[in-house]
């Protein structure tokens, strides 16, 4: 009888358990999460999963848009990749990924075709197992409905500084972010893929790089788009999205800051376009309210504030991307307008 009693009772706490987590976990259906398409002003994305009251950052979605990654990281150093996935027409949890280690992944980038993912991390390299002291970038590659094992991608487009932010063209030439030139810059490179190898990095030109920090550099599959985080002086905020478009001649026109449309007193950084290319994702540290609170704060108020997604950590955002065709258009008319004095 006691035992039977202790079964029953087992089976009523399950249950109870997997309601509460029913309960708990949202049914998400549609494309992008089933989150309605914002306009032309940024709005944040989905706030019971991706956006909350951790630290979230850096957003990609797959070619057929049945998958979206996306990473979060806290105070003490950890950083990881998690890969939401619709299954049917309903999306799941958040997951880690297969490869996922102790020593993190952030900056996850995919490749035009969806069929590699890149990152950057502080792993041990395959000879060694210790954990390096900067972040390199590493590889994986899909193997049937799963990911492969981490591939480094060598010394060549890898430095001993940080690099960070790799993004794949449809040539595979690589562009990132590093600090390579020295503790506390970043600047932009570029490295191209020759014979199944990434050839020594090179960087970018004044239309893009400055004496200041550049760096979560975008590249469209075609290398004609150019988006990135810029702490040179003139911006909205600690950092803003710039926007440069290649000319006729194949040249780099000169940056341009995206507006305050986009930008904001805080940072903003990690964008990325979807592969059908109607919305640009961004990340952003963004909050409700201002410095001073119209009355002291309680120790609920405290809570409720610590808790809620605009709490001064990062969130993912996005935009209907038909800014960007305006920021191109405007930018060409002013080019024509200056040719023509």
């Amino acid at each position: 009888m006691k035992k039977r009693t202790f079964i029953i009772s087992l089976l009523l706490a399950i249950a109870i358990t997997i309601n509460a987590q029913q309960k708990d976990f949202p049914i998400l259906t549609g494309p992008y999460l089933g989150q309605t398409p914002p306009g032309m002003t940024p709005e944040i994305f989905e706030t019971q999963l991706v956006s909350t009251a951790l630290d979230e950052l850096n957003s990609v979605f797959s070619p057929d848009g049945r998958e979206f990654y996306f990473c979060i990281r806290n105070f003490l150093g950890a950083v990881s990749i998690f890969q939401i996935k619709m299954k049917g027409n309903i999306w799941s949890y958040p997951k880690l990924l297969p490869f996922a280690s102790r020593f993190g992944e952030i900056d996850v980038t995919m490749s035009p075709d969806g069929k590699k993912i890149l990152f950057s991390s502080r792993r041990p390299l395959p000879e060694n197992n210790q954990p390096k002291k900067d972040y390199d970038f590493w590889m994986v590659k899909r193997k049937n409905n799963t990911w492969g094992n981490p591939i480094h991608l060598g010394n060549e487009i890898n430095s001993d500084s940080h690099d960070f932010y790799p993004m794949m063209t449809n040539k595979g030439a690589i562009y990132f972010s590093s600090q390579r030139e020295g503790p506390g810059t970043n600047n932009i490179y570029r490295s191209e893929l020759v014979n199944d190898k990434y050839t020594e990095a090179v960087k970018l030109g004044e239309a893009v790089n400055t004496k200041h920090r550049e760096f979560d550099p975008y590249i469209s599959p075609d290398e004609r788009i150019l988006i990135f985080t810029s702490e040179r002086s003139g911006g909205y905020g600690s950092g803003d999205l710039y926007i440069s478009f290649r000319d006729k001649n194949g040249n780099w026109i000169k940056a341009i800051n995206m507006g305050n449309k986009i930008n904001t007193p805080g940072i903003e950084y990690c964008p990325m376009i979807t592969p059908d290319g109607k919305y640009l994702f961004f990340t952003s540290a963004r909050r409700d309210g201002s410095n001073f609170p119209d009355k002291p704060f309680s120790y609920n108020d405290f809570k409720k504030t610590h808790h809620c997604t605009k709490n001064g950590l990062s969130n993912i955002y996005w935009v209907d991307a038909k800014i960007i065709e305006d920021l191109r258009l405007k930018e060409l008319n002013n080019l024509e307008r200056n040719k023509s004095k």
